[in-house]
């Protein structure tokens, strides 16, 4: 079995939305699962590996309406713009090769559910498919040094038009119109949802509708809140490695931001099975 990882931060430098910690968050990443022999970096995934994604920077979340019908859907922002929704993550999962398993872990706002489908076995039973048309959501700095990882969709706009040659306000049309067959599959072909043989394992920082938080560091460097308590207890770990249910839970157990609760979601033999098959 081979275990690779892909480790992504975007801070959006020189943006009114700019983050701080996202870079150092893939630095303490680096440390605690390729320091600590748990993955090695990233190739093409065969029969038996398991591939670990991690992301650190803004989410999001869309409404789509389908006349009275609404289907919400939560995405991660690059630092391109060019949104990568829970849709194309379990597009990714159901073509993994047979026996491969794939692990996301999101640092960002709105994180929970961003494999579609997935089922969740540490959460609160949150709808992550439901729109809520009251809810309200913190952005930008939330005070004390601290600044929320959620980028409203206005603000992807705001960088996408200058980009287009159309003249819209529809994130789909000028998504296709910029980046075409490098655009989400959910604007390009039709979604096998079918997760019944489920390779994914999402761990989030938060719940779906929650923020997560880039903490400024004040006396030591930036951070995010959720991947700095993920490393200390990866850090503090002695064989035989955690289950992923018991890692998640021990993460919201100690994460020092009682209003952001880390998630987990895949199959019910993902949840029992040790964090990235280590024993």
């Amino acid at each position: 079995m081979g275990r690779y990882a892909l480790l992504v931060g975007c801070c959006y430098l020189g943006d009114r939305d700019e983050l701080q910690g996202c870079y150092n968050d893939v630095d303490a990443m680096q440390g605690a699962v390729i320091k600590y022999q748990l993955c090695q970096m990233i190739k093409r995934a065969m029969a038996g590996d398991v591939v670990l994604f991690y992301f650190s920077g803004h989410g999001t979340h869309q409404d789509f309406w389908e006349g009275p019908y609404c289907k919400r859907l939560e995405a991660i922002v690059p630092s391109d713009f060019n949104l990568i929704y829970s849709a194309d993550f379990r597009y990714m999962v159901n073509n993994m090769p047979q026996g491969a398993d794939f692990v996301m872990i999101a640092d960002s706002c709105n994180s929970g559910g961003l494999i579609d489908q997935s089922k969740e076995q540490v959460g609160p039973g949150f709808r992550p498919d439901v729109c809520y048309r009251t809810r309200s959501y913190n952005y930008g700095n939330i005070g004390g040094g601290r600044r929320a990882k959620r980028m409203p969709i206005e603000s992807v706009l705001r960088h996408l038009r200058p980009l287009s040659h159309v003249d819209s306000s529809d994130i789909r049309t000028l998504l296709r119109d910029i980046y075409g067959n490098q655009a989400s599959i959910l604007f390009r072909r039709h979604v096998d949802p079918d997760a019944r043989v489920d390779r994914g394992i999402l761990i989030s920082g938060c719940q779906s509708n929650e923020t997560a938080v880039d903490d400024d560091g004040k006396h030591r460097r930036p951070y995010g809140l959720f991947t700095d308590e993920l490393c200390s207890t990866l850090r503090n770990l002695r064989r035989p490695m955690m289950s992923n249910a018991e890692l998640v839970e021990t993460i919201r157990d100690n994460l020092r931001n009682k209003d952001q609760h880390p998630c987990l979601y895949c199959s019910d033999r993902h949840a029992d099975a040790p964090f990235l098959w280590v024993r």
